[in-house]
């Protein structure tokens, strides 16, 4: 190589919108007792995801016409002050509830309802929430008979018009949707513009600090004025 030319190389000036190099050459892929195989691979991702997708068929033709996702939970609280506001799915329905609406504790399973024999009712407000989500869900509900052949359905068993028309449930059952908020707008009016928000704020906050000095001021003004009386008596 010409050394003037290779001089004027050495000064040209990187480019800095390149990629910074960051390669990787400290890989264990040998399965040896130095590297110990710690590369783990992943080739057998479609056929997995297609055995699981025919293990999802075959249950729901074998659970036919049950719900594939199995049987009703109720709307229940989390756990703890941080995620005591969020609601889930439960285990399973009280016995109270189920006695609100009206359904025999040991049949609620064979009709798709989950019971949880020691969670308890700690609020009213959930009680009636699970208790509509009972009702309706019994309200949409087909009993297939036990046995086929029957001329007359039993007491509790739909009829043969309603069988013939049932669908199986894709998913869960009567799943708990989030309710989304809902704003609504309005015209800002000069009240609302000639009102001091942080000023407010500000006030209740040192009502809020000064509320035991207050007092014992008041007290200690009181006690004055007691003792004034006497001394001018």
């Amino acid at each position: 190589l010409n050394p003037c030319v290779c001089s004027a190389w050495f000064l040209v000036m990187p480019n800095f919108k390149l990629q910074i190099p960051n390669a990787h050459f400290h890989k264990h892929w040998h399965d040896s007792s130095a590297h110990a195989g710690r590369i783990v691979t992943w080739h057998n991702q479609a056929a997995r995801k297609h055995r699981r997708r025919e293990n999802r068929l075959a249950k729901a033709i074998k659970n036919f016409p049950r719900p594939v996702n199995g049987l009703l939970r109720p709307v229940v609280h989390c756990q703890t002050i941080r995620y005591n506001m969020k609601k889930r799915a439960g285990k399973g329905f009280t016995l109270e509830e189920l006695k609100e609406a009206k359904v025999n504790r040991r049949e609620a399973r064979s009709i798709g309802i989950a019971v949880d024999f020691r969670r308890k009712n700690r609020s009213e407000g959930s009680l009636r929430e699970n208790v509509a989500r009972l009702s309706e869900y019994k309200a949409n509900l087909i009993v297939f008979p036990k046995k086929s052949n029957r001329k007359k359905p039993q007491s509790g068993d739909s009829s043969k018009d309603a069988c013939s028309k049932a669908e199986q449930v894709i998913g869960d059952v009567m799943p708990i949707v989030k309710p989304k908020p809902t704003i609504v707008p309005y015209k800002i009016t000069q009240a609302d513009k000639d009102k001091k928000v942080f000023y407010t704020l500000r006030v209740c906050q040192s009502d809020a600090k000064l509320v035991g000095k207050r007092e014992a001021a008041k007290k200690k003004a009181a006690e004055a004025a007691v003792e004034q009386k006497k001394t001018a008596v």
